[in-house]
C-alpha cells in the first residue's frame, strides 16, 4: 500500500475537534443580541445604541417600540444614601413595654454550685 494509515487516537481527536468546531460555529450562528423596548439611559448628548432613540424620559426606546411605553424606573440606587442616619429617632413610640428591666437578674439560681473556682481577678 502506498498510502499513510492515520493513528486511530488521531482520527478521534480530529473527529472530535471538528465535532466541537461545528457546535460552537451553530451556537455563535444562532446568538440574538437582546433588544429590550427601553432599558438604556440616554447618553450624552440624548446618544442611544443604534435603533433607539432618546425619548421624553431619557431613556432610548427601541425604534418600533409601543408609542405610549413608561420605562420602569428604579425606586434608587443600591449604593446611595441611606433613608435616615442610623441615629435617627423612632417614628413612633413602642407598643408594649420591655418585659423585665435591662439590669433584671436572672429568672432562677443556679441547679449547683460551681466544680472549681473562679480565674483570677483580670489585672
Amino acid at each position: 500500500m502506498s498510502g499513510r494509515l492515520v493513528p486511530l487516537g488521531a482520527a478521534i481527536a480530529l473527529t472530535v475537534a471538528l465535532v466541537l468546531a461545528l457546535g460552537g460555529a451553530v451556537m455563535i450562528a444562532c446568538y440574538d443580541i437582546p433588544r429590550p423596548d427601553c432599558g438604556f439611559l440616554c447618553g450624552p448628548d440624548n446618544a442611544c445604541p443604534d435603533d433607539y432613540t432618546c425619548a421624553d424620559d431619557h431613556r432610548c426606546h427601541r425604534n418600533g417600540a409601543p408609542a405610549g411605553l413608561i420605562c420602569p424606573t428604579p425606586d434608587a440606587a443600591a449604593d446611595g444614601p441611606p433613608d435616615a442616619p442610623p441615629d435617627a429617632t423612632p417614628d413612633a413610640p413602642a407598643d408594649a413595654m420591655p418585659d423585665a428591666p435591662a439590669d433584671a437578674g436572672p429568672d432562677a439560681m443556679p441547679d449547683a454550685a460551681p466544680d472549681a473556682m473562679p480565674d483570677a481577678a483580670p489585672p
